[in-house]
């Protein structure tokens, strides 16, 4: 053990003995929020919030135009079957371009246009049908040639339209329906009737020949098949 009195520390041993003391400065500074850095998407279920970002990535998807409005020019597909109509065609793009559709938008349009056209024509058909059906029923009830004298008044009409139709009438008549309806079979069977009737007589002619009632009505080139 010495008497000896401690040394008084230098200047070099405190900067010593600074140097091995670890300090705050040599820690990893603190992360601070980057105010550049975009900002997180809101969670799942809870809406978007002032300043949040947009859902998704930004991208169209697919079938997604990357133009929007209407076009200077439509260009619109006929569905298989149809065909454009001009005039129809021109209102339709009017509306479509009031409305500023685009392109893609106005052609997912177009087979509903088909669609309503096709069941109108179907509509007016079955419709033309039942008339048609209902123009027999009313041929077979008809006083003067249905009922029980039906089949009898039908064969005589059938003779005088073979005779006296044109190939035309009966092509119209068979379109439309109209032999079935009660006042043209009316009609040929009273000429039906007329020509078998042996008895009438008209005055004789300058020739000297005599004629039918049917053949004076009916005094016609198509009335003469066989002429």
């Amino acid at each position: 053990m010495s008497d000896a009195p401690a040394a008084a520390a230098t200047p070099t041993d405190t900067a010593a003995a600074e140097a091995t003391t670890p300090t705050d400065a040599a820690a990893a500074p603190a992360a601070t929020p980057d105010p550049a850095a975009a900002p997180a998407p809101a969670p799942a279920g809870e809406p978007p919030k002032e300043g949040d970002p947009p859902a998704g990535d930004g991208k169209p998807k697919e079938g997604e135009g990357t133009s929007t409005g209407a076009p200077e020019k439509y260009e619109l597909a006929a569905p298989e079957g149809f065909t454009l109509e001009p005039e129809t065609t021109a209102a339709f793009e009017g509306v479509a371009r009031e409305l500023n559709l685009t392109n893609d938008q106005a052609n997912k349009l177009v087979p509903l246009g088909a669609q309503l056209v096709q069941k109108v024509q179907a509509q007016q058909t079955e419709a033309h049908q039942q008339q048609v059906a209902q123009w027999a029923e009313d041929t077979k009830a008809d006083k003067e040639i249905g009922g029980e004298k039906f089949d009898a008044s039908l064969a005589v009409a059938l003779k005088a339209r073979d005779r006296f139709a044109t190939p035309e009438l009966k092509t119209l008549m068979d379109q439309t329906g109209l032999g079935n309806h009660p006042e043209i079979v009316r009609l040929f069977h009273r000429i039906g009737t007329a020509i078998s009737d042996d008895t009438f007589v008209q005055a004789p002619s300058a020739g000297g020949a005599q004629k039918s009632a049917a053949s004076v009505l009916f005094d016609h080139p198509s009335s003469h098949p066989t002429r």
